[in-house]
């Protein structure tokens, strides 16, 4: 498996920093990796104390269990010299070395919808309206909080749209764990679910802030669909404008807690004011066209669906198809011409496949 090594060393608790200057004149990770010593560390960690626990980890580090849970999960591991890193988190100040990926990052501009985790029956019919047309076009990314970002993603999987979700916690882990089922349709459904943390590390605070900032380097603009006073939706959207991306915000009722934030941000000329979903698309030139996409699709079966997620971010042959999804060519064939029948997918002259 490519980049396992490195993958290796991250479970030994190197740090993003730490494989960042290491790789940057180590031209080996399986070298470096298998001959692993306390010289070979002291070139980059100083720190004894530290260098000790690294070692301490690589002399209990079960790398066949660490290659099961890759292969069971079918992760893909990403680090910053590949082509496949996204664009957008390369330049960042803290940009992550490695990053686990399930199925695979569009690589179409993403946006993230923001709101209260107890969100209100406002907020839910706010979504509801704007979501399903704007991630046809755009798809949706968040950390997947409880309420406002779940309600999100739900909208745009109910309308068979993109969506990624960026998590706190190594990439086999579910949290919260009451978005299991989520989460279970997100894989089913060739959807990408992305982490910069190693393998089983649970949710803690430090990991949030963290996550937070790859979800907004990810997305090109933010939505505000609710925002309390001193929130983390605020706080959101203060970073949003701090990196220089764009800001949307929904209006609410003057009298509602959840509507002080938007309302605030709309009132300083910091957001743009949303109250339906061509607000969005027309700052972008995007017309919705009227096709598949707008409609209600047939019930597709998972490899049908994982094809048709692929496309929606870039046209593909069959070959690439068979790759990617790591099936034989004659079965990627087959299902291509039932998607054809059913007016999902057609092929254009240089045989690669799009959405109609």
């Amino acid at each position: 498996m490519k980049n396992k090594y490195i993958a290796y060393l991250h479970s030994c608790w190197l740090s993003h920093s730490e494989l960042t200057d290491i790789f940057s004149r180590e031209p080996s990770a399986s070298k470096f990796y298998q001959n692993l010593s306390n010289d070979s560390l002291s070139q980059y960690i100083k720190n004894t104390v530290r260098r000790t626990k690294i070692l301490d980890k690589y002399t209990k580090l079960n790398t066949q269990n660490l290659d099961k849970t890759f292969e069971k999960l079918s992760v893909d591991i990403i680090v910053l010299p590949d082509e496949n890193f996204p664009v957008t988190l390369k330049n960042i100040p803290h940009t992550p070395y490695i990053l686990y990926v399930r199925w695979k990052i569009p690589k179409r501009d993403m946006f993230w919808v923001v709101g209260s985790r107890k969100i209100s029956s406002y907020g839910k019919k706010v979504i509801s309206q704007i979501v399903p047309d704007v991630s046809k076009i755009f798809p949706i990314v968040s950390w997947w909080a409880a309420g406002c970002d779940t309600f999100a993603h739900n909208s745009a999987i109910e309308n068979w749209n993109q969506t990624v979700v960026v998590i706190g916690t190594g990439i086999d882990m579910t949290y919260p764990v009451s978005n299991e089922k989520l989460f279970t349709q997100v894989v089913d459904n060739g959807w990408a679910i992305v982490s910069i943390f190693r393998v089983s590390e649970p949710g803690n605070p430090y990991n949030f802030p963290v996550r937070n900032e790859i979800v907004v380097w990810l997305s090109r603009w933010v939505l505000v669909v609710e925002a309390q006073v001193r929130s983390w939706s605020l706080i959101t959207a203060w970073l949003t404008l701090d990196l220089w991306k764009d800001l949307f915000a929904v209006p609410g009722e003057i009298t509602g807690l959840n509507s002080w934030g938007t309302n605030m941000l709309i009132k300083k000329g910091e957001a743009k004011c949303v109250t339906e979903s061509l607000d969005i698309l027309e700052e972008y030139d995007v017309l919705i066209k009227q096709s598949v996409h707008n409609q209600q699709l047939p019930l597709l079966d998972p490899v049908e669906s994982k094809i048709y997620h692929l496309l929606s971010s870039e046209n593909l042959d069959v070959d690439s198809l068979s790759q990617t999804l790591e099936l034989e060519s004659r079965q990627i064939t087959m299902k291509l011409s039932l998607l054809e029948l059913k007016n999902i997918v057609k092929k254009d002259i240089s045989w690669k496949y799009l959405l109609v």
